[in-house]
């Protein structure tokens, strides 16, 4: 079969893959194939283009427009040439997702990216509305998967506190200055776990860490020819206090500046009330005098309807002098 390549998904792949067919219904699938005919066999490391047989692997990737996307990836099987060589038969590796994997790696960073600010089932709700289907359980999967790899030859190293439970649980983070990636993860942030992690450590030379007299101990005790420095978040924070000392002193409280001129000295205030109008003034007349009946006699207010001395109008005026004071 013929297979002809499509550049309209091709942004999803590496350059050893490329798309020849997809569709758009409820969910969106894209038709995948590998360009290279050949492989290495991943026993003896023997190349190999003699084809054994083909498949198609279903797998889930970050969703487009909010739909369900997935990589129909046709998946080749090759025969070792290497008459030695105890693998008979071999898949051709995905650099997109790994073996038996149902999600493509950069969903699952998605999926474990958004977990770790809530939780396993919040995380789980918001991917359904952005269409990633992952339970409670497939999330709680991905986290246990996951693996820190110790370098025991590693020789320059950051240390830094972390929270597993904001406010109760801490732990001791330790990462690789060269890629920065984590190396181990120890429990608590006393300094006593990361003395045990260190004596196995003997090759490391730089420590880049907080101001934690703890780890400061530990590392002096078990290296103590091990160089300490401080790391870049708090070499930026006294760099901002000792600014801020500065500005304290040599700024003065209040500046005043007007049309981009820095005054000396306050600027006079400016009335801003209007004067009235002497003329309109004039027009207006204001009569205070009772009103009268037509036989001329003054009209009194009468004002029997309101019962002033009546409990309600009596709290009333107790919560308006209440307010008042």
């Amino acid at each position: 079969m013929k297979y002809e390549e499509i550049t309209d998904y091709s942004f999803l792949l590496d350059r050893d893959h490329y798309v020849y067919d997809y569709s758009e219904t409820d969910s969106l699938d894209i038709f995948v194939k590998s360009r290279k005919h050949n492989c290495s066999c991943p026993q003896c490391q023997t190349e190999s283009c003699h084809l054994h047989a083909t498949y198609v692997r279903k797998i889930q990737d970050i969703p487009i427009r909010c739909k369900p996307t997935y990589l129909h990836v046709n998946v080749y099987k090759y025969e070792c040439d290497n008459p030695e060589c105890k693998t008979k038969v071999f898949t051709e590796p995905l650099s997109f997702a790994g073996a038996s994997q149902v999600r493509t790696d950069a969903l699952n960073t998605l999926i474990l990216g958004m977990a770790m600010f809530m939780s396993n089932e919040g995380a789980s709700n918001v991917l359904k509305l952005l269409g990633v289907t992952a339970s409670n359980d497939t999330i709680q999967r991905l986290y246990d998967r996951i693996e820190f790899v110790d370098d025991q030859d590693i020789e320059a190293v950051g240390i830094d506190d972390v929270a597993t439970k904001k406010g109760q649980t801490y732990a001791t983070a330790i990462y690789d200055l060269k890629d920065h990636h984590m190396i181990a993860l120890l429990d608590g942030r006393d300094g006593i776990t990361l003395k045990e992690w260190l004596k196995n450590h003997k090759k490391i030379r730089v420590v880049a860490r907080d101001r934690a007299s703890a780890y400061a101990k530990a590392i002096s005790e078990v290296l103590p020819e091990c160089v300490q420095v401080a790391d870049r978040f708090h070499l930026l924070q006294n760099l901002v206090g000792h600014l801020k000392d500065i500005f304290k002193k040599e700024l003065p409280n209040e500046i005043f500046i007007t049309n981009r001129r820095i005054l000396d000295a306050p600027p006079e205030k400016i009335s801003r009330e209007k004067k009235a109008d002497e003329k309109l003034m004039e027009q207006l007349h204001y009569d205070n005098s009772p009103p009268v009946d037509e036989n001329g006699n003054p009209v009194e207010y009468d004002d029997s309807a309101n019962d002033y001395n009546s409990k309600k109008y009596k709290q009333r005026a107790q919560n308006r002098k209440k307010n008042r004071n």
